[in-house]
Order: C-alpha cells, then structure tokens, then sequence
C-alpha cells in the first residue's frame, strides 16, 4: 500500500479529497489493534456478535471490511499467520476483485496520518482465530491473534 491508496491529512487535519478512503479517527479505541504506527480499526470488535453486520459473505467465505491507519512512521508489514495462511487474507490495495494476499505493507504519506479501506478474508463460515504478525519498519515481529467471529482466542 502507497501513499496514493490511502487517505492522507495534513496540517489542521484537512483531507486530500479520496472520497473512498475512511477519515481518520480522532484517537484508537479499546476496539482496534494498534502496533507501532499502524491501527487496524475494529478488529477487537469481532470477537463475537453478528457477522452479517461486520461483513459480506460470498461462495468462498467472508469479507470483513476494515480501515487502517499509518501515522507517521513506517513501513509497516502486517503477515497472515503460517498456521492461517491456507484460510485467511488480507484485501487492501483498492481494487474490487482482488484476490487475499498473505501479507500488505502500509507505507504513509509525507506529513501526516494515512489511511486506507481494506478487508480481511476467512474462508469457508468465516469463524476463526487468525494470527497476524505485524512488523514496524526493520523492528522484531508482534503477534497479535483476532477472533473472526470464533470466540476468545488463545494468545
């Protein structure tokens, strides 16, 4: 992911105008996955609850739509877990069709927070532990497991 695929604010938080990229939120919540400079909103949410809420299912599984947001820094590599890799993917980069990817590196627009519109894939009903390893820059990995849908996970 590049700067031209997100959404970037400068200063006094004015938007380059890409009416398909989320806005930028104040602050994260209890709710979002934030390692190093990147957020991925709404993760913690999905834990349980309706899925048709979260997400579109299709004949391969379920989409679940999510913004991300890279403040200054980066890159930052978010890695599908090896154990998840056959069932889960990511589904950032713009276009409709695109098929789950293993891994997508964020890279940020000069002078502010960029974000962008993504998905993330589980095949099959959609209900998995999925383990995501994020990397910030040229930094150790951090694992961080999120509940699609499949109650509490183990760590």
């Amino acid at each position: 992911m590049t700067c031209a695929d997100g959404r970037t604010t400068g200063a006094g938080g004015s938007a380059v105008d890409r009416p398909w990229a989320p806005a930028v939120p104040a602050a994260p919540t209890a709710k979002d996955v934030t390692v190093g400079p990147l957020t991925l909103h709404g993760l913690r949410a999905l834990e349980d609850g309706d899925q048709d809420a979260y997400g579109v299912h299709d004949a391969d599984g379920w989409h679940y739509t999510t913004g991300a947001t890279l403040g200054s820094g980066g890159p930052v590599t978010v890695l599908i877990g090896a154990e998840q890799r056959a069932r889960a993917g990511l589904e950032f980069g713009g276009d409709q069709g695109l098929a789950p990817a293993p891994a997508v590196t964020f890279q940020g627009c000069p002078g502010g927070a960029t974000s962008y519109l993504g998905a993330f894939f589980v095949a099959g009903d959609g209900r998995a532990c999925v383990p995501l390893d994020i990397r910030a820059g040229d930094g150790a990995p951090q694992r961080v497991v999120i509940s699609f849908f499949a109650g509490p996970c183990p760590a």
